[in-house]
């Protein structure tokens, strides 16, 4: 291994410089003494001294040329120690030992300044090293995907959340495999793929929005891409291209759901203020002609339409103190003894349509607002008395969840049950199964939406189970606090 980093071609061209100088110096020498001295060389002890001196010069040289060409050995190892790393690792260990001595070489001031080179790239390499670690656990964690792609369209980087969002399992196990990845072999969009090109070619930022399917989601999602040009530090060519896609898939969510509260809650109180307003205008001309007898009817349908009114108004204001976070009451609540109160209050309805309500109280007092449990009994049972047919059943049970540590309430009936479409959508507010028959049944549309906001505001859960014909069964899932 000594061998390999030995400087031989130095060690060659002095060695055959100073033989040559010194054979060529002795015959000049032995030339211009025979002028002087009368000797010859073919005799013997002359010849012997000349094949002698020969010989010893060969040596000589050999060995000031070794002892010449040795200390740049160890400046040509620390050069290649700087050059390349994988040649550092091949190094003999007794190199690597006495490499950087401190006592000064015959190259010394080349050795100080590739000793200070060597410093201060290793102090480089350990902030790249750091930055790497940092950026790798930043694109890690990031909830936007980003690539980086070269002007050939050559994938160079992406994070995990993009290969979550749009590589196969073979795509990217090709990829760890060093097979590249090309981006218009995973996109094919043409809108992308033009504001990609012109990016490349102008570099400029592109960004605009567009729904694109996704390996977690084949019926797309919503995206914000932004194009950002990556240019070359001194010419400032565009070399590459990072594209980064924030999914703003809930955003569009949210804004048509605040465009359908708009225009349910408009629909929902223009209705009976559309009844007020008529049936007043009637009853004013009917005052005017002396017709009395019909003033009591119109002043009972105001009346209906104004407690409508009241009490929408009422469950769009406990949504909203619910959603900003209002203050809770937080009280011991008994499931049996609430649940026999919300029964006594919702007893006359279910006495009119003859349903039988029952309660299984199997779980432990626990830590919550008593109100807000009562409104979220109220609402359920409440919705149940008013679906399902004469001579039906409502079921009320609590249990207690000792693995998951929750208090579980189950409010089930034997009605006509919930088609499996509307489901998903079964708490969102205003949102009516057979709209007609709602309004005409009463009720605002807000309270399986007051019902959710109460769970989550526990940090509890509600969801439903049901299918047509088979009855429907409401669970709410409340944090056991004792």
């Amino acid at each position: 291994m000594r061998s390999r980093y030995f400087p031989w071609r130095l060690f060659r061209k002095f060695y055959f410089a100073l033989a040559g100088l010194m054979n060529v110096s002795f015959i000049a020498s032995l030339a211009l003494s025979s002028l002087v001295f009368d000797f010859k060389f073919e005799r013997e002890p002359t010849f012997l001294l000349i094949i002698c001196f020969f010989l010893l010069s060969l040596i000589g040289s050999a060995y000031f040329a070794y002892r010449f060409a040795l200390p740049l050995r160890r400046v040509i190892l620390k050069a290649l120690r700087l050059s390349s790393k994988k040649r550092a690792q091949s190094f003999d260990r007794n190199d690597d030992d006495d490499l950087f001595e401190s006592e000064p070489g015959e190259y010394f001031e080349l050795e100080t300044a590739l000793d200070k080179i060597r410093k201060k790239l290793k102090k480089r390499r350990l902030e790249l090293a750091h930055e790497r670690e940092e950026s790798q656990a930043l694109m890690s964690h990031l909830q936007d995907s980003v690539v980086s792609l070269g002007r050939e369209g050559r994938i160079s980087f992406f994070n995990s959340r993009f290969a979550s969002m749009f590589l196969s399992a073979d795509q990217l196990k090709g990829h760890m495999g060093g097979t590249p990845l090309q981006f218009t072999n995973l996109f094919r969009d043409p809108a992308l793929l033009k504001k990609v090109e012109t990016s490349l070619a102008n570099g400029v930022i592109e960004t605009f929005q567009q729904k694109m399917a996704t390996m977690l989601d084949p019926h797309g999602r919503h995206f914000s891409v932004t194009i950002s040009p990556l240019r070359e530090e001194k010419s400032r060519s565009v070399y590459g291209v990072i594209i980064l896609f924030h999914d703003v898939s809930d955003l569009k969510k949210a804004e048509q759901i605040r465009i359908e509260f708009v225009e349910n809650a408009s629909h929902e109180l223009r209705t009976p203020l559309t009844s007020v307003k008529g049936f007043v205008e009637t009853a004013r001309e009917d005052l005017a002609l002396g017709r009395l007898e019909h003033i009591p009817q119109f002043l009972a349908t105001i009346s209906r339409s104004v407690d409508r009114l009241t009490d929408l108004v009422n469950d769009m204001l406990t949504i909203s103190t619910l959603e900003n976070a209002g203050g809770m009451n937080i009280e011991l609540v008994h499931p049996e003894m609430i649940t026999s109160e919300v029964f006594e209050q919702l007893s006359p309805m279910a006495s009119d349509k003859k349903i039988m309500l029952k309660v299984v109280a199997d779980a432990e007092p626990f830590k919550a607002d008593p109100s807000m449990v009562e409104r979220v009994l109220i609402n359920l049972v409440g919705n149940s008395i008013k679906y399902i047919p004469e001579g039906g059943q409502i079921a009320v049970s609590w249990a207690f969840d000792k693995e998951a540590k929750k208090i579980v309430l189950r409010v089930k009936d034997n009605g006509p049950g919930i088609a499996e479409e509307h489901l998903a959508r079964l708490f969102e507010r205003f949102y009516r199964i057979d709209k007609a028959r709602s309004r005409d049944i009463g009720g605002t549309g807000l309270g399986l939406a007051i019902v959710k906001h109460i769970m989550q505001s526990h940090g509890g859960t509600v969801s439903a189970n049901s299918a047509a014909g088979q009855g429907a069964e409401f669970i709410c899932e409340f944090p056991f606090r004792a």
